[in-house]
């Protein structure tokens, strides 16, 4: 049943109200002071109650305890164990938890791994991702402590490896094999075909793997599929509830990814053949053991995900806003699609937001999607064909007006014809020849010279973006662009302080919540930073 923890009251035999004068203000200035003042009663428990049973029975473990807990154990690198010792013999901690005038702490050593399993199946559940919430939550009170105001954002991604193994296409279908049968000798050992119940002796993955001399003529792939594919038989067969388990779903989408098959109910196991390399997509099975993991090769090979990160900046002072996590394979125009959508809640027209982000995340219609929306996108660089540097720009050679008419050249001549084309989204103009045949820019300019008259044809998006090029050149515009360079150092932050590439868990929803504390971790330690914040 789900509890509130009321702000804690201070008992007569509060351990801080009979410390010291000394020993007080040593832990009053100490990180613990700000968390407990700040950090910890913000925490939204209400949040949370849907974890939890109405019915009566024991009352939860108090959420904020466990939150603040959390947030800790990522500030401080701990394990559930260390964390757990530290709230149980550190001061700081139960001062920072508000568990000083408590005679025990409400916590235990299953406290957190239960209450991850709580959010975890309550997200694939529902689809809603309550510790998003809460960090994104948590993280506009600090911005708002900092006095970071929201009128810039920069932007960037970066590759979080899985804890899990990369394997190779044969130890990939093998231990999806070997996982199944496993699974047929729990439930129902009769069904495994014959010649897999080798699988289940002692040595035989290094035989098959490393040690055995291909199948005759056929490779050693193609014989661990035939052997998938009886399995897969077997188990439609089985009078067992196998083929509702992941290790079946596993090795019908192995079969699937690996062979050129879709149908496998009523295939000759002899006729699997495995598909060409060069033909796998990235999205495939990596690991069993961490089927959401994609694989995607950006500077180095990488199996696992993508984190997006939104960074609210003022000055010196800056916070990760709220952030995303994917599969490795979603590419950076999505993120910033998905960004501009989310900003836009709190945005307004009359106030564009900056978001500064760099190439990858730029395109002409996601520009004109920001600008609908209240938001300014301000590439670092663009990505695609280069200026011509023998000719002028579209940009800067012709004007257009609101209907996209041109309406002169950069010399100030007026076209006698002008026409936009809405479905093709191509501006045409006509200028006389005499004017043109006159004009000290013709060798550079952009019109093409023909018998009756002189034409400029050009699709509007390059225009755009030839504006966008000219922008780019002015000192206002590189200012913004040289202050994204603060978000690029957050990948290294994440990797070598948070560990991110290690995370004790697989899969996109677990990883995901493990990253969200990290990311609240990170913008609490800048609340650490600025003692003029701290309230006494």
């Amino acid at each position: 049943m789900f509890s509130k923890n009321e702000f804690q009251q201070l008992s007569f035999n509060d351990s801080v109200l009979n410390m010291p004068e000394y020993l007080k203000k040593i832990l009053q200035d100490s990180w613990a002071h700000p968390f407990q003042q700040i950090i910890f009663p913000a925490i939204d428990e209400d949040r949370f109650e849907v974890l939890y049973s109405d019915k009566p029975s024991r009352p939860n473990s108090p959420v904020n305890v466990i939150i603040g807990a959390l947030i800790l154990k990522e500030i401080f690198g701990l394990s559930d164990a260390e964390l757990l010792a530290s709230i149980y013999f550190d001061d700081r901690f139960q001062y920072a938890l508000r568990l000083t005038s408590e005679k025990k702490p409400p916590v235990s050593i299953n406290t957190f791994s239960n209450f991850r399993k709580r959010v975890y199946a309550y997200e694939k559940e529902t689809g809603r991702d309550l510790i998003k919430e809460e960090v994104e939550s948590l993280s506009e009170l600090i911005a708002q402590t900092l006095k970071i105001e929201n009128e810039k954002v920069r932007v960037d991604s970066f590759m979080v490896a899985s804890s899990c193994k990369n394997l190779s296409r044969i130890e990939l279908v093998y231990t999806v094999n070997a996982n199944l049968i496993k699974k047929f000798n729990q439930l129902d050992k009769a069904v495994i075909p014959k010649n897999c119940l080798s699988y289940l002796d002692k040595g035989h993955k290094n035989e098959t793997i490393y040690k055995t001399r291909d199948k005759d003529s056929e490779s050693k792939l193609d014989f661990l599929l035939k052997q998938s594919q009886m399995l897969y038989q077997a188990a439609l067969e089985s009078d067992s509830e196998i083929s509702e388990t992941e290790e079946f779903k596993l090795l019908k989408r192995m079969l699937g990814e690996q062979t050129d098959h879709d149908d496998f109910d009523d295939l000759d196991p002899d006729n699997i053949e495995a598909k060409d390399a060069k033909e796998l997509d990235s999205d495939i099975l990596q690991n069993p053991s961490d089927p959401d993991a994609t694989y995607r090769f950006k500077y180095n090979s990488n199996v696992g995900y993508t984190a997006n990160v939104v960074e609210v900046f003022d000055g010196d002072n800056s916070i990760i806003k709220n952030y995303d996590f994917k599969e490795n394979i979603y590419s950076d125009q999505k993120f910033s699609a998905d960004t501009i959508d989310d900003l836009a809640k709190e945005t307004s027209l009359d106030n564009p937001l900056k978001m500064i982000v760099d190439g990858a995340y730029f395109t002409i219609d996601l520009a004109k999607k920001a600008v609908a929306k209240g938001i300014e996108l301000i590439p670092g660089q663009l990505i695609g064909r280069k200026q011509s540097k023998s000719k002028m720009s579209y940009g800067t050679t012709f004007n257009l007006d609101e209907d996209n008419l041109v309406t002169s050249c950069v010399n100030g001549e007026k076209p006698f014809y002008s026409d936009y084309d809405a479905e093709k989204d191509v501006c045409t103009a006509k200028f006389s020849k005499k004017v043109c045949a006159t004009c000290s820019l013709k060798e550079k300019c952009r019109i093409q010279f023909q018998k009756k008259a002189n034409t400029a044809r050009f699709d509007k998006d390059r225009y755009l973006r030839d504006i966008y090029r000219s922008r780019m050149k002015t000192d206002e515009f590189i200012e913004l662009t040289n202050q994204r360079a603060g978000v690029e150092g957050l990948p290294s932050v994440f990797r070598r302080f948070y560990n991110v590439d290690s995370m004790p868990v697989r899969g996109k929803v677990r990883s995901k919540l493990y990253f969200g504390f990290k990311v609240l971790a990170s913008n609490v330690k800048k609340l650490f930073k600025n003692p003029e914040i701290v309230t006494r």
